[in-house]
């Protein structure tokens, strides 16, 4: 019984937001209908003029793509909640509306756009139903065409949805279309013998048909028409008083549903926020009979709590006022007014007394005492004690669904068609450009000489600058990261083969993606290109890449530690395991992440720096420290025992060449002593500056 509750209520909660989605567009689709309606009450003249025209012709498009519109918000709303695929549902639900309006060899006109597809009031229905068929059926693991694959889950999911596509469409088509035609064999006698009925009866018949289709998110009296095919509207109710203009005086006292009782029973007795908010919103547009904001807004549509007094004031009105005209107690004077005439002066202007103003106030204190009960039951249920998230939560939790309702799967699958969008975008800037290695030197404290490189990933874009690998996340989502370690570790080979055929042997660290030691294609191009110089390679890990299969990853830097590569764990600190994990695993040396140093600043950063290096140097590990940027940081980090440097204290990343160029420097500089060879000491500082600037520019984006 809870279960069913909490679907039905779920039910609603989709309902009104998909509604209250469309509140903008109801709202400038209300405004342009009273402009046109106001200027044809009281500026007749204007008619002929170019902006009336081009106005109201605005006016009819906007509201024809109402359906439409409506589509597409229960399309997402829906799959929201019930997690399927939003573009998925719109689709069907567009394609299912195109094949109910086919019939067989007949042509479909389009002149008259798409009015004919999405004025159907269908629209509505289909999506609700294509949502529902379709979460059913995805559950079905008999109709997915992949029970297992290494596939992304994105692309799975898609994959899986072929079947219950197709199955869904079929279905919901066949459905409707049958249910329409078993209606309009229903319907068709039921019209003939209602327009040989009388027209008190067909008053009555036509204020509940309007009601109940205004329940169900049609438009009532356009519907209604369509139905009986002409307009009986017309149709003498009582001397001087037409059947439209009694639902004008009696039934439709600010729209339909008597829009007046109900606002004020909202104003009265709601605690619900959101739907006062709407009320006052609706208000000045009820003063002249247009209600669609308050009808799609609360929304009353497909909502039961609301439902029945929305039908049910309507016709306790309709009853008083035939009985009012039966008895004699009203009469007419056949003065004409417009269906916008605000309440009480239309009474005034079609009595020419203050009797039928003082009857639609009556009938308005009534329609508030009869909406009070079911607007106190809804506000309870809706607007206390937050139901409708405490609701979505739950649901969410049975669901296991961690994230709130905003971070649902619609949500989701959006921000994976913007990463794919971003992905497309990215690999088209580095097909356009040029991959580069790039080498950050290693310093000795001791004596200034470079002991070691860092290669960095670097591009040339189009316009020639260098930036950093902005690019890697995205790849590496996307699956392609053995691209970026294979140039990496063929661009290395080759500089490499190129420094030692000029006599410069440096050691140098590499960066691969953590799976990428445990890819046995990976390890073999590392062996193939670079085992005949492992022992001046080290390859920088992860913390994270132990937390999965620490043995495995145990297992793959064994294998390759057999050829001569070193391992060093990179951005240490960074982790919550990192001490632990220093214990479990084998490696060489260590990189102290800058964001330790950067709490150095104080106290409790100096003490928690100095005793994870003396840590470090006690379990063996070759200290390196990260991000050096100022003299005082140097100073810190070599009074804390770290003998390697590395940052842009010293050098950013630079070229091979340059990289070079500023070991040899760094070199030459080194063997000049202060107290004999100062004065050239200073030179050869110049020299170094001046040599390695040009490179350094060529960085500027660079870390």
């Amino acid at each position: 019984m809870a279960v069913k509750d909490t679907s039905s209520s779920l039910f609603l909660i989709a309902i009104k937001e998909s509604f209250i989605a469309l509140l903008p567009f109801i709202f400038v689709n209300s405004l342009l209908a009273l402009i046109v309606a106001l200027v044809d009450v009281w500026q007749p003249s204007w008619q002929g003029s170019a902006a009336y025209a081009w106005l109201s012709q605005f006016g009819r498009l906007l509201f024809s793509f109402f359906p439409l519109m409506a589509l597409l918000s229960l399309s997402f709303h829906f799959a929201k909640y019930l997690h399927v695929s939003a573009v998925v549902v719109a689709s069907l639900s567009i394609g299912s509306q195109i094949a109910l309006h086919i019939h067989g060899s007949e042509a479909i006109d389009l002149s008259n756009g798409f009015d004919f597809l999405f004025g159907d009031a269908r629209a509505i229905i289909t999506p609700i139903l294509v949502a529902y068929l379709l979460q059913r059926l995805m559950v079905i693991k008999a109709l997915n065409l992949l029970q297992s694959t290494s596939l992304s889950s994105y692309l799975k999911l898609h994959l899986n949805l072929f079947i219950p596509l197709i199955l869904c469409f079929v279905l919901v088509t066949t459905g409707i279309y049958w249910v329409g035609e078993l209606l309009d064999m229903v319907l068709s006698p039921l019209v003939d013998s209602l327009a040989a009925s009388s027209t008190l009866f067909q008053l009555f018949v036509r204020v509940l048909a309007t009601h109940v289709l205004w329940c169900f998110g049609v438009h009532g009296d356009i519907a209604y028409m369509l139905v009986l095919g002409v307009d009986n509207g017309l149709q003498q109710v009582a001397p001087n008083l037409t059947l439209s203009q009694f639902t004008d005086l009696f039934v439709l006292l600010g729209g339909s549903g008597a829009t007046h009782s109900l606002l004020i029973a909202l104003f009265i007795a709601s605690k619900d926020k959101n739907a006062v908010n709407v009320a006052k919103l609706a208000l000045p547009f009820a003063l002249f009979n247009i209600n669609e904001i308050l009808i799609y807004g609360l929304p009353i549509i497909f909502n039961p709590r609301l439902m029945l007094p929305f039908v049910l004031v309507p016709l306790f009105n309709t009853l008083i006022g035939t009985l009012l005209i039966v008895s004699g107690w009203v009469s007419f004077a056949g003065n004409d007014f417009a269906w916008i005439t605000p309440i009480f002066l239309n009474g005034y202007v079609a009595g020419g007394t203050l009797a039928l103003p003082l009857v639609q106030l009556l009938l308005v204190c009534a329609g508030v005492f009869i909406y009070l009960p079911f607007v106190r039951r809804y506000s309870l249920l809706v607007g206390n004690k937050g139901f409708e998230r405490d609701l979505i939560k739950r649901v969410q939790l049975q669901q296991d669904i961690e994230k709130i309702s905003e971070r649902n799967y619609a949500r989701q699958q959006s921000e994976d068609l913007a990463a794919n969008l971003n992905l497309e975008k990215t690999i088209k800037a580095v097909l356009n450009g040029e991959l580069l290695l790039y080498y950050q030197p290693k310093i000795s404290l001791s004596d200034r000489r470079v002991v070691g490189y860092e290669a960095l990933l670097r591009l040339r874009n189009e316009r020639g600058q260098v930036e950093g690998p902005y690019f890697i996340p995205a790849f590496d989502q996307a699956g392609y990261s053995n691209l970026i370690d294979s140039f990496v570790i063929r661009r290395l080979r080759d500089d490499l083969q190129a420094w030692a055929k000029q006599g410069f042997y440096p050691r140098v660290s590499i960066n691969l993606n953590p799976n990428s030691v445990l890819s046995q294609d990976v390890q073999s191009m590392l062996i193939e290109l670079l085992g005949d110089m492992a022992d001046r390679v080290d390859i920088e890990v992860l913390e994270s890449m132990f937390v999965a299969d620490l043995n495995a990853v145990e297992v793959s830097m064994a294998h390759l530690r057999q050829y001569g590569f070193s391992f060093v764990l990179d951005d240490f600190g960074t982790g919550f395991s990192s001490i632990s994990l220093l214990s479990k695993i084998t490696i060489d040396g260590v990189k102290l992440d800058r964001s330790i140093l950067e709490n150095t600043g104080h106290h409790k950063g100096q003490v928690l720096y100095r005793h994870t290096c003396m840590l470090c140097r006690s379990l063996g590990f070759n200290l390196v420290a990260e991000g050096v940027e100022t003299k005082a940081e140097e100073a810190f980090v070599a009074s804390a025992g770290v003998s390697t440097v590395q940052g842009w204290l010293y050098a950013k990343a630079m070229p091979a060449a340059e990289a070079k160029r500023y070991a040899l420097l760094q070199e030459s500089f080194s063997e000049q002593t202060a107290d004999s060879r100062g004065e050239s000491k200073a030179e050869l500082k110049v020299e170094l500056n001046t040599e390695v600037k040009a490179g350094l520019k060529a960085n500027s984006k660079t870390e």
